[in-house]
């Protein structure tokens, strides 16, 4: 007996209206419309489909007699809601169940089974087979649901009134897309990317058609909108960054469509790149140069060297930047010195502060790249000198770097051991190893190494009114730096008896049990019952995929040890102790065969 079709009644959109709300389902309409939903497959009762996000989330719905269950891999989902992403899928499954109605109606009536997928290529031979009046009317029809489209039928609507009436157009819908009332947060910020990405597809329409001029100045009133949205919004996947680049790729193609005049050209992007605030017009006089010619650039120098006139110079150490703030101009100035090639101009113009270690590392590497050797350690050893501190530690590594050039093996490892001394970590353990080896003495700068780190940490003294110290100031560190030491050596032995002896980072702990698996697989498994346990009683009732995937490890360990039974007795206590944990309870029976291996 064929199964009942419980899809058909359950997946309406009325019903996605009702489970979704108004805010998920204008959402998960967005995410459709834009295409995000990659695929949708149907077996039986369930919809399986995949839509494209902040990440790629899987989608399930089934429906039954008397229940329609949904469940989506995002954090919403976790929590039970009806997220964008089903609202999407499900769109996406009656969409193509639409289409696939249309087709059965005419080729497939009456053959059970389920309906192959509806490609693009069946989705254009549908349209062209449609009459004129057919397909006008459907699209008046859709562009009263999908703003986005009704916004580009405008724009082609415009381009009937001349380039004026479109680029007015073009202008409305910039700023409507761009405004932003209130703040967006994480996971509003992809659908209002998306909303002024649609809107620039009209920008550039414009300048398709040949209105440079209008684009140009369309894209700078775009760019400035764009900078003040950005402290409204949670930016944290640089979307905000990818839309001002598209603006000013499109800037630079309409003034190559548009010429300007070169020099007014050249003082508005003086203006622009001065005051930029997101870097959205750095790098101007380099961008368009092609454009600018000699007249321009002239005019673009002329300009930045009346600025850097009023730059006073700085030579006296500070523990901070002050000032009136010359960052822009500074910048300019250096642009314009790289499009000269020549290194005396760029030194100039980083000389005029060296209120900041940087600066001197940065002129030591210009003379260096530019094959003056003798220069670049000389404004190297400078810089080493005023900055003797922890901030001098780039310097003196260049230093030591061009000692070794010059054969002075001796000197270069003295400088580095003074600042392994003072604060040991990995990398300058391998950087001090570097350039032992190539004084061929690694083996004594190896046990003086591991001697200092080994020796006990000063004790903070007490302070002179009596007080108590912070609890961290007295802290005996762990023996976290000897493991990574030995890992990378891959001394394993070592690393895992300063571990238990001194103690080590979480982190390193997992490195460690990866590596003794291989051979001592009973060292391996307490680790991952440890570390698993911790990280399941540190979440609250959500994700517990990291701290399940650890217990995994250690069953399958435990398994291969003859120790399921023990295993799965210990895991019943944590569920019995997390019982609470209604999502690790399920996340628990969907991965019993994992878990209870002993068992099936």
């Amino acid at each position: 007996m064929e199964q009942p079709n419980y899809l058909q009644v359950m997946v309406t959109d009325t019903v996605i209206r009702v489970l979704a709300g108004d805010r998920y389902y204008k959402r998960g309409v967005d995410y459709f419309n834009r295409g995000l939903v990659e695929s949708v497959e149907q077996s039986g009762n369930t919809i399986q489909a995949t839509v494209s996000g902040t990440e790629d989330y899987a989608v399930t719905l089934t429906a039954s007699a008397k229940r329609f269950e949904f469940t989506c891999e995002c954090p919403l989902g976790d929590d039970g809601e009806f997220c964008k992403h089903c609202v999407a899928a499900a769109l996406a499954w009656l969409a193509g169940r639409a289409v696939a109605s249309d087709s059965d109606s005419n080729s497939n009536a009456g053959k059970p089974g389920r309906p192959r997928r509806v490609t693009a290529e069946d989705i254009e031979a549908a349209l062209n087979a449609q009459d004129k009046q057919t397909l006008v009317g459907w699209l008046m029809e859709w562009s009263q649901r999908n703003d986005a489209l009704r916004q580009k039928l405008a724009v082609i609507a415009s381009l009937r009134q001349g380039p004026g009436a479109m680029a007015g157009q073009v202008r409305k819908q910039l700023e409507k897309a761009i405004r932003i009332r209130g703040f967006v947060d994480y996971r509003e910020a992809g659908g209002y990317a998306g909303g002024v990405d649609s809107a620039l597809d009209a920008l550039e329409t414009l300048l398709q058609q040949g209105h440079g001029a209008e684009a140009v100045d369309l894209c700078e009133a775009a760019m400035k909108w764009l900078a003040n949205a950005c402290g409204q919004i949670d930016d944290s996947d640089g979307q905000m960054t990818e839309l001002m680049g598209r603006v000013g790729g499109l800037h630079l193609l309409a003034c190559e469509q548009a010429r300007p005049d070169p020099v007014k050209l050249a003082v508005k992007l003086f203006s622009l790149d001065m005051n930029d605030e997101y870097s959205e017009w750095r790098g101007t006089a380099e961008k368009y140069a092609h454009l600018l010619g000699e007249t321009g650039l002239a005019a673009f120098r002329e300009a930045a060297a009346k600025a850097w006139a009023k730059v006073p110079v700085r030579t006296v150490r500070q523990s901070y930047r002050s000032g009136e703030g010359h960052y822009a101009i500074t910048r300019i100035m250096e642009s314009l010195a790289r499009q000269s090639g020549d290194v005396e101009q760029l030194v100039a113009v980083l000389e005029r502060d060296l209120t900041f270690s940087g600066r001197y590392l940065r002129i030591a590497e210009a003379y260096r790249a530019a094959g003056n050797f003798e220069k670049a350690l000389d404004w190297a050893e400078r810089g080493m000198a005023t900055y003797p501190d922890r901030e001098g530690q780039e310097l003196r590594l260049f230093v030591a770097e061009e000692y070794r050039r010059d054969q002075r093996h001796a000197d270069a490892l003295r400088i580095l051991w003074t600042d392994f001394r003072e604060r040991p970590s990995l990398d300058l353990y391998k950087t001090l190893e570097d350039f032992a080896r190539a004084a061929d003495d690694w083996d004594d700068w190896r046990d003086r190494a591991l001697a200092c780190i080994r020796k006990p940490a000063p004790q903070k003294p007490e302070r002179a009114d009596g007080s108590m110290v912070h609890a961290w100031a007295n802290r005996r560190p762990d023996h976290s730096l000897l493991v990574q030491i030995f890992l990378y050596e891959r001394n394993i032995d070592d690393a895992w008896r300063e571990a238990h002896t001194g103690g080590c980072g979480n982190g390193l702990w997992l490195e460690l049990a990866a590596q003794r698996e291989k051979t001592n697989p009973a060292d391996a498994f307490p680790v991952y019952l440890r570390l698993g346990e911790q990280d399941i009683a540190a979440v609250g009732n959500g994700r517990y995929e990291s701290g399940v995937t650890l217990l995994e490890k250690a069953a399958a360990l435990m398994h291969a040890l003859g120790k399921s039974q023990e295993f799965e007795a210990w895991f019943e206590t944590l569920r019995q102790r997390f019982k609470a944990k209604r999502n690790l309870q399920k996340l628990a029976e969907a991965r019993r065969r994992f878990l209870y291996l002993g068992s099936l």
